[in-house]
């Protein structure tokens, strides 16, 4: 079945056996995001809810992979783990993993950074988050005799390949003070193009705001008809927070639509 809308008192619904309709005493709508289109997550009936006067948020990617445009050097590092690196956007910080791919970056390291990213933030990555910037430039300082810069950064750094990779896309040529090579382990700033487009989201921003809606989830536009999961505009930091979430305001939404039939005398 597809929810497609009110006409009146009316809940309609597309079904395998043609339209139908009905009059429920109370309805509980979980009708998801707009980040799975092809499994029927579209967000189409946002459209229907701004036609009734209902306050909707336009829906945005969340917990989604970051677009950046690589040189050619960086092919060799598609597919390689990026770990034990810090991630910062705006006023975000968050520790963990991403991959380096033909497209950007991906992971769950970058995905709470999500609101700054699409806002426009700078991602500005350190990658080596448990070594203070005056260690890093003490063991930069050291002489490294004949050996390229590159593995001077292996040995006295030790950085990982992609680490590397990343630092040379992004800061050639590197900088040969040992001060200001350290600050830019430290703070080193990926050029990106925005997060990946919502329907490779892992989920999205949006939904219906919170002030048209009651403590119990119920539509005040509506009485009697309640929402919850990602059709409310919330976002999660990950997917595990994501479906706990889901399920908590499925859970809320359905004891006050029960509550809401019996202090009308009607039994759910």
């Amino acid at each position: 079945w597809r929810w497609t809308g009110w006409n009146g008192e009316e809940t309609r619904f597309e079904t395998p056996d043609g339209p139908l309709a009905l009059r429920p005493r109370v309805t509980v709508l979980a009708l998801g995001g707009a980040s799975w289109a092809r499994l029927g997550s579209d967000g189409e009936w946002t459209g229907h809810f701004a036609g009734q006067g209902i306050e909707v948020s336009p829906f945005q990617p969340a917990n989604a992979g970051l677009c950046v445009d690589w040189s050619e050097h960086m092919a060799p590092q598609f597919g390689a783990p990026l770990k034990g690196v810090a991630f910062r956007a705006g006023g975000l910080l968050s520790r963990g993993e991403a991959v380096i791919s033909a497209r950007g970056l991906e992971g769950g390291g970058l995905y709470p950074l999500s609101p700054a990213l699409r806002e426009g933030a700078a991602l500005v990555i350190d990658l080596a988050p448990d070594v203070s910037e005056e260690a890093l430039a003490a063991r930069l300082a050291k002489p490294r005799g004949k050996q390229s810069l590159s593995n001077h950064l292996r040995r006295a750094l030790k950085l990982t390949p992609a680490a590397r990779a990343l630092l040379m896309e992004c800061a050639r040529p590197l900088p040969e003070d040992p001060g200001t090579l350290a600050r830019t382990v430290k703070a080193l700033e990926l050029p990106h193009q925005g997060l990946r487009p919502m329907d490779e989201a892992i989920s999205t921003a949006g939904g219906v705001a919170f002030a048209a809606l009651d403590a119990g989830l119920m539509l005040t536009q509506r009485p009697g008809c309640f929402v919850a999961g990602e059709m409310i505009d919330w976002e999660a930091p990950t997917g595990g927070y994501l479906l706990t979430a889901c399920f908590a305001t499925g859970l809320w939404a359905g004891r006050h639509a029960a509550r809401y039939l019996s202090s009308r005398g009607r039994t759910p």
